[in-house]
């Protein structure tokens, strides 16, 4: 080849290397530009974003990753668990696809587990609720109908100010009301209780948020035994928004790395140091919203469930899931901030039902 035609050869790479360098720069920002609009990408946008803010495709491929994204899941629910990874000048620099689909199994075990977890809380609340009640010789189940919902009705007055009481709806007639469709499950009680309804009815029909308020009013009203009641009055709350993600399948292990969010109960540190869970980690990880809520959350199974077979059941599921967590431990070799997290949980779950 003649130095001309070696010129123009490199020449026509060279004109040809721009033109891709171009193109790709302008499909960048064609998809950052929906992204800012918080638009449609499709799945090769979607791995083309994650490649520009760093994240890998070493332990699954792209195409093994578009078909996760297409069949399995959908690009939030994966991409949320990046908010455990730390950015260097707004890119990750040790965050692999496999990591977060990994992430994503793994959250997606806790979430049934909780489930259950859960409904045995509100199951067993409802009926320890009920029993005593029952046995209150100063009560006759319709009585305390009228003192909840006054209750009611002045803690919304007290948060609301502006709210006018004449649109206040009475909450026998909120929960009754919600199930007077004749396709609805309960709408034959409905038709048999619709007017005066005694309190287990409603305790039967109440959602968790009704129960949580229902438990605050029992025990700020000095009801009989109310002491039972304490541990619920403190720390239900607490497990309401981790109960809700769980059962409407919202991703839970998003943000678990960051301390200090919150003041954290006594309940809750207090358990943790039982646990074994060091000073520092305590004041960190503790104070975390969603590991100070599963703590919670396992400190009411373990003080009002009286079934140790149901205990054992949950604590093998939460076990197991634990062990799910290092399946793919090569994955998270650079992630100091989830490991440490890993270690925290692990000691607060020996920590429950040490009968096990």
């Amino acid at each position: 080849m003649t130095k001309n035609n070696s010129k123009k050869s490199a020449q026509a790479g060279n004109i040809s290397s721009n033109k891709t360098t171009v193109s790709t720069s302008s499909n960048l920002a064609r998809i950052q530009k929906i992204v800012s609009a918080h638009g449609k990408l499709s799945l090769d946008d979607q791995i083309t974003y994650m490649k520009h803010k760093g994240i890998t495709f070493n332990h699954i491929t792209e195409d093994a990753a578009k078909d996760y994204l297409s069949q399995n899941t959908y690009y939030y629910k994966v991409t949320a668990f990046r908010k455990n990874i730390a950015k260097v000048n707004g890119k990750y620099t040790s965050l692999d696809f496999g990591l977060l689909s990994d992430l994503a199994t793994i959250d997606m075990y806790l979430r049934y587990a909780l489930i259950k977890i859960n409904l045995d809380i509100e199951h067993t609340l409802k009926a320890l609720l009920v029993s005593v009640i029952t046995k209150s010789n100063a009560e006759d189940g319709y009585t305390i109908v009228k003192e909840y919902d006054t209750y009611c009705k002045n803690k919304l007055l007290e948060e609301k100010p502006k709210f006018k009481e004449k649109n206040y709806i009475p909450v026998d007639k909120k929960i009754m009301s919600r199930n007077k469709e004749i396709d609805g499950y309960h709408y034959d009680l409905y038709t048999k209780r619709k007017n005066n309804p005694p309190i287990w009815v409603l305790i039967e029909l109440m959602s968790f948020g009704e129960l949580i308020r229902f438990v605050e009013f029992y025990y700020d009203s000095n009801k009989y035994n109310k002491k039972l009641f304490t541990p619920a009055f403190i720390l239900l709350k607490y497990t309401k928004n981790l109960r809700d993600s769980a059962a409407h399948s919202r991703p839970l292990l998003l943000d678990v790395v960051l301390p200090k969010q919150i003041t954290p109960t006594q309940n809750a540190t207090q358990y943790a140091e039982k646990a074994g869970v060091e000073k520092l980690e305590r004041r960190n990880l503790v104070s975390n919203k969603k590991i100070h809520d599963f703590i919670c959350m396992l400190i009411l199974h373990d003080e009002y469930i009286k079934s140790d077979a149901m205990k054992y059941d949950r604590k093998i599921e939460l076990t197991n899931i634990i062990e799910r967590c290092t399946k793919r431990s090569h994955y998270y070799k650079d992630q100091a901030d989830l490991i440490r997290v890993y270690r925290v949980l692990s000691k607060i779950l020996a920590n429950y039902h040490q009968k096990c």
